[in-house]
C-alpha cells in the first residue's frame, strides 16, 4: 500500500470584519443595557426647599463664643531639658455666660495662668507628644470646671469646655 501523502491543507484567510462588527454590536448592546438600567433605577431628586425637615433654629444666647485665657510660651523641662512651647487656650460658653466667664477671667487670669503654667511645669514630656493632647485637656477642663463651675439656675456649667492649641515645643538650653 502505497502511503498517502495528506494533501496540503488550504487556509483560506477569513476577514476579521465579521468579527469586530460582532463584537462591536455585543459592546453597543451592553452599554445600551447598562445605561437603561441606571435610568430605569435612578432615585428621585430631591431638593432641600422640598424637603420636610425639620429647621433647627439656635437662640442667640446658645450659641458657642470663644475666649481665650492664655497666649504664651510654657516651659516643661521635666525630663531634664526645657522645651518652651507656644500655647494658647480657650474657652468655650454659650453666649449667655460669656459676659459671666469674662468676668470671671479678668478677676483671676494671673492665677489662672499660673495653675496652667503648673500643669505644663508638671506634666510628663509624653503627653506634649499627643495627637489631641488628651491628658494636658483633662487637667485643664478640670481645672477650669472647679474655677467657673455650674450655673445654680439652669443646671448647665458655664463653660461648655476648653481647648488648648499649642505648637510643637523647641528645646532652649544646651
Amino acid at each position: 500500500m502505497p502511503e498517502e501523502t495528506p494533501a496540503p491543507e488550504t487556509t483560506k484567510k477569513k476577514s476579521p470584519v465579521k468579527t469586530l462588527i460582532l463584537v462591536f454590536g455585543i459592546v453597543v448592546i451592553e452599554a445600551v443595557a447598562i445605561i437603561g438600567f441606571f435610568k430605569i433605577t435612578e432615585p428621585d431628586l430631591v431638593s432641600a426647599a422640598q424637603s420636610g425637615g425639620a429647621v433647627i433654629v439656635v437662640d442667640e444666647l446658645d450659641k458657642i463664643v470663644e475666649l481665650r485665657v492664655i497666649d504664651a510660651r510654657l516651659p516643661n523641662n521635666k525630663a531634664g531639658v526645657t522645651y518652651l512651647y507656644d500655647t494658647q487656650v480657650w474657652l468655650q460658653c454659650k453666649q449667655r455666660y460669656a459676659d459671666q466667664v469674662n468676668d470671671v477671667l479678668d478677676r483671676h487670669r494671673n492665677e489662672i495662668t499660673a495653675e496652667v503654667t503648673a500643669i505644663w511645669r508638671t506634666s510628663d514630656p509624653k503627653h506634649f507628644k499627643e495627637p489631641k493632647l488628651e491628658n494636658l485637656t483633662r487637667k485643664v477642663n478640670a481645672l477650669i470646671d472647679a474655677r467657673f463651675g455650674i450655673d445654680p439656675e439652669l443646671g448647665q456649667p458655664f463653660v461648655t469646655k476648653s481647648l488648648i492649641v499649642m505648637q510643637p515645643g523647641f528645646r532652649i538650653d544646651g
